[in-house]
């Protein structure tokens, strides 16, 4: 299995949330169809019953990292994902840290694990220390760690910049930041931000708006600074109208 860290940058992700594991296969098995270089398994609205083993991760043809997204935070991807049931975030990490037994290539993790928080960000000791043990499992497996802060605000380039080297420091392979925005304006001063982390930071981040403007800009992300872009399957239940489609993800890496 090819390491995500491995994957010539950008890269395009197909963002995989099903209600099923058979769902799901098909799903990321059409996100690779369409372009897509890895796929995002969220097993937040799978059941303890019918979460992937090594046959899932083993019959796709690239690499397969999860995320475990608290309940509340699935209703990004559509109206079915309103009634999950909730997870302790321990429950949460032990999922993905099995994944990673079964052949999952990486695993991401919010800022606030372990200390759900309003604004998705902890320093409370005992949350950080208990993330750096999930950290630390993964490494030893030789996985992928996604380190992701989705805080629900716009972002100054002073918080922005620290968050993304506080966060690979906290271990992470890969910086997610996804800033919610009010305004096509603010969506384009993400692209802004974009290019500011990647002039002042020498490793891998992916900065996106979330709101008014985001469809707009999104797709073009990876042009500045964005080391992938995350992108929805034709099919399957993803329906986060933010992320555009693989196929056209895919088109906009070829030309550019």
């Amino acid at each position: 299995m090819v390491s995500l860290t491995q994957l010539k940058r950008p890269f395009v992700v197909g963002v995989v949330a099903e209600r099923d594991a058979g769902a799901a296969r098909r799903a990321a098995s059409a996100a690779f169809r369409e372009g897509a270089d890895a796929v995002e398994l969220n097993l937040a609205s799978l059941d303890d019953d019918d979460l992937p083993g090594r046959a899932f991760f083993a019959r796709l043809p690239g690499p397969v990292y999860t995320s475990c997204r608290r309940a509340r935070f699935m209703t990004v991807y559509g109206a079915k994902f309103r009634q999950l049931s909730a997870r302790a975030d321990a429950r949460r990490m032990e999922l993905q840290l099995s994944a990673l037994v079964a052949g999952a290539a990486g695993l991401d993790l919010e800022a606030d694990t372990f200390a759900a928080c309003a604004d998705e960000w902890t320093r409370e000791r005992g949350a950080l220390r208990r993330q750096a043990e999930v950290v630390a499992a993964a490494q030893r497996a030789r996985k992928t760690v996604i380190y992701s802060w989705h805080p629900p605000r716009k972002l100054a380039w002073r918080e922005a910049s620290r968050a993304v080297a506080a966060l690979r420091d906290r271990g992470a392979d890969f910086v997610k930041v996804v800033e919610r925005v009010r305004s096509v304006s603010e969506a384009l001063d993400s692209v802004r931000l974009s290019l500011r982390l990647r002039a002042a930071h020498d490793f891998p981040f992916v900065f996106l708006p979330l709101g008014p403007g985001a469809e707009t800009v999104r797709p073009f992300m990876t042009a500045f600074g964005a080391a992938y872009l995350l992108a929805r399957p034709a099919s399957g239940s993803n329906r986060l109208p933010a992320q555009p489609l693989v196929a056209r993800a895919r088109a906009l890496l070829d030309l550019a």
